[in-house]
């Protein structure tokens, strides 16, 4: 039991300087697998507009929203990892990464 209490100690001390790019990682990876239902969605709204407009609007969305959406969401990713007992930080990151595997693997069927 020690040698595992030791190696999760190990691996939350490796993570902590990275926390920042981790938050990252999830934020980034979250945009990827559900930006196609936030395309879908300004397509549904935008579809009246003239084709300029359009996409004028998907381009601002693409260049500018994703990038804002990044930088407001990620520092409340990092400050909920650093506000987890360090106990726990690791099997969390990992579990949190798994979960974001299958949930892009089921997507790419669906």
């Amino acid at each position: 039991m020690d040698v595992l209490f030791e190696l999760n100690s190990s691996l939350a001390r490796f993570m902590q300087p990275h926390l920042n790019n981790i938050a990252l990682a999830f934020v980034a990876t979250c945009l990827v697998i559900y930006g196609d239902k936030i395309n879908r969605a300004l397509k549904k709204a935008v579809s009246s507009w003239m084709f300029v407009a359009r996409v004028t609007a998907f381009i601002l969305m693409c260049t500018f929203g994703y990038g804002l959406l990044t930088i407001w969401v990620q520092p409340f990713v990092f400050w909920s990892l650093t506000h987890i007992d360090v106990t726990y930080r690791p099997l969390i990151i990992i579990a949190s990464f798994v979960i974001l595997g299958v949930l892009a693997e089921r997507k790419r069927y669906l």
